[in-house]
């Protein structure tokens, strides 16, 4: 597999005609018991577009990103990420093939790191590129130091979690995505646990991305960010798209009265 990766394409991402993957679901609807988390959710994100997922607390973002990304099941519907596609009347087969491929290509990002305690900030960006394209160590390490360079990190190499503040731990997380060179990321509420200062920090990496074509889908409540960064601002709430649109357009002129009962209570 170490031929995916060329010294002459980006620290990011995977050489190639195109740096971004599109995302479609269709009509894809998750319950939880009685409630219903998501309700036929239809979207599409065109490859390397960056889109702010916004929205009150339950609505139903997180479930979305796992959904994409495999990590919870949904009850109808189907998901198409590149040329990998989830139903959710799939085998279990059928399912676990697609999933293995569509990992490959899309990172997720968690808002609590979920670093592995017992490496070191290398071991912890090495770890699936060695274990999952089978590079070597020399290979692997090579490119974790140009991604943690990138990150601001590359004195801290040989640091363990514990001795890393909360910025660095998220931008540790986000090199450990960007190591399996994905085609986009699916970012959940990854500045919530930091202080303003250490938000900064992390969002400017995220800016980065964009600027590499990367397909992004942030879940935030970093308005201003959304405001700055975002293609496209969607409105969840109560399992549905309320809105959608231009940034502008939906932040400093939403039409939807869910949509101005949310920002009213974010941007006080």
């Amino acid at each position: 597999m170490s031929e995916a990766f060329s010294d002459n394409s980006s620290v990011f991402r995977r050489s190639g005609p195109a740096a971004g993957m599109p995302i479609a679901l269709e009509r894809v609807s998750k319950r939880f018991g009685t409630r219903v988390v998501l309700n036929e959710i239809t979207l599409n994100i065109a490859a390397g577009e960056t889109i702010a997922l916004i929205g009150p607390s339950g609505g139903g973002k997180s479930t979305l990103l796992r959904c994409i990304n495999g990590l919870t099941t949904f009850d109808s519907g189907t998901i198409t990420v590149g040329p990998y596609v989830l139903r959710a009347v799939a085998s279990r087969r059928e399912q676990r093939q697609a999933l293995l491929k569509l990992r490959g290509e899309f990172g997720m990002i968690f808002q609590d790191f979920q670093l592995f305690p017992h490496l070191t900030v290398m071991g912890n960006v090495v770890e699936a590129p060695m274990q999952v394209l089978r590079l070597s160590r020399a290979e692997a390490e090579r490119h974790a130091s140009q991604l943690l360079h990138h990150v601001g990190l590359a004195d801290r190499a040989d640091a363990y979690p514990r001795q890393l503040s909360g910025g660095q731990k998220q931008r540790v997380a986000i090199a450990r995505a960007l190591a399996m060179k994905p085609a986009g990321l699916l970012c959940d509420e990854i500045t919530s646990a930091l202080d303003p200062q250490l938000k900064h920090e992390v969002l400017d990496v995220v800016e980065d991305l964009k600027k590499e074509g990367l397909t992004l889908l942030l879940v935030t409540h970093e308005i201003g960010f959304a405001r700055r960064a975002a293609d496209r601002v969607l409105v969840l709430a109560d399992g549905k798209i309320v809105e959608e649109g231009p940034p502008q357009q939906v932040i400093d002129h939403p039409q939807a009265e869910r949509t101005q009962q949310f920002l009213k209570q974010v941007m006080a």
